[in-house]
């Protein structure tokens, strides 16, 4: 019985002596891991060091090639360091203002570098910019051209581009919430864009292109929007006070509650367009073409120059209130 009770506590001392043995091991293993991944996180984060400051070297060299060659390392970093996006972002906003201080001489196009970094920019993975926001006010961007890659829009909003130059620029980009005080964007192509909440008062507009274009809620306060094709647009509770809207085409466009007081609307094309709810105290609508444009509520009776003729081809209800002159 003796030497039974013995062998089960040698083999119960065996087991326990195993067990310790086997725990120390995966934990001597666990910290050997550990260090490993630590080596290389510190391995790759001095890769990353060298890669960045190799590439905004690239930056500063006078052959175009090579700081287009940059820019790109700069991106490929941007995509492989979630840490380093907001100060690459940084970095390729500053260039651009610096590179894009003056406008291309004439005839010829914004420079390849600076399409380049806008593109990177247009195209970064905002849900890692952290604290960063796109500034590029005053940028020097004629002509240029951001497109739809891979299905998605370019990507600027809450950018900063007061007082930005991008006359005749085709951008086809979310612009929800920019600030585009005082832009340049005469011919500028904003078919289908998203300018959502977008400050674009005193923008000069004319001529552009935004049929289609979501602008609900932005503020258009002075701008200049004359031969402005907005066919189809939504700008629905948009501030278009004192706006130039003089000969815009405005056909089935959505004025749904958007202020347009003091806005010139003369000889503008209104076919079918919404504009109930809409503030049109001193209008002016002289010539404007308001065949089928829903005007049931609204209070014309500060718009100026308008004929009955007008009044009976649009939409009207009894709480449409008009001029003195026509009622």
């Amino acid at each position: 019985m003796f030497t039974v009770v013995v062998a089960a506590v040698v083999a119960v001392v065996g087991l326990w002596y195993s067990n310790v043995q086997t725990r120390q091991a995966n934990e001597q293993a666990q910290q050997a891991n550990a260090q490993a991944r630590d080596d290389r996180a510190l391995a790759k984060e001095g890769q990353i060091t060298d890669r960045y400051t190799a590439a905004v070297g690239n930056l500063g060299e006078d052959k175009a090639d090579v700081r287009l060659g940059g820019i790109y390392a700069l991106q490929r970093i941007m995509q492989d360091s979630r840490r380093d996006h907001p100060t690459i972002a940084h970095v390729l906003a500053a260039y651009i203002r610096t590179h894009a201080a003056k406008p291309p001489a004439k005839d010829q196009d914004v420079a390849a570098d600076v399409h380049a970094a806008l593109t990177v920019l247009a195209t970064r993975d905002t849900t890692r910019d952290g604290p960063f926001l796109l500034d590029l006010r005053a940028a020097k961007l004629p002509n240029i051209t951001l497109e739809s890659t891979a299905g998605s829009a370019a990507v600027l909003s809450y950018a900063n581009l007061r007082g930005a130059d991008l006359t005749g620029a085709k951008l086809h980009a979310k612009l929800i919430g920019a600030d585009l005080t005082g832009a340049k964007l005469n011919d500028a192509d904003l078919d289908d864009a998203y300018l959502n909440n977008a400050n674009l008062r005193g923008a000069d507009l004319n001529g552009a292109d935004l049929d289609d274009a979501n602008l609900d809620g932005a503020d258009l306060l002075g701008a200049d929007l004359r031969g402005v094709d907005l066919d189809g647009a939504n700008l629905n509770g948009a501030n278009l006070n004192n706006a130039k809207m003089n000969g815009a085409y405005l056909q089935h466009t959505d004025l749904n509650s958007a202020d347009l007081s003091g806005t010139d609307l003369s000889d503008a094309e209104l076919l079918g367009a919404d504009l109930r709810s809409a503030k049109l105290n001193d209008a002016k609508l002289n010539g404007a073409d308001l065949l089928g444009a829903d005007l049931r509520g609204v209070d014309l009776s500060g718009a100026f120059d308008l004929t009955r003729e007008q009044v009976e081809a649009a939409v009207t209800d009894g709480d449409t209130r008009l001029p003195a002159a026509l009622r």
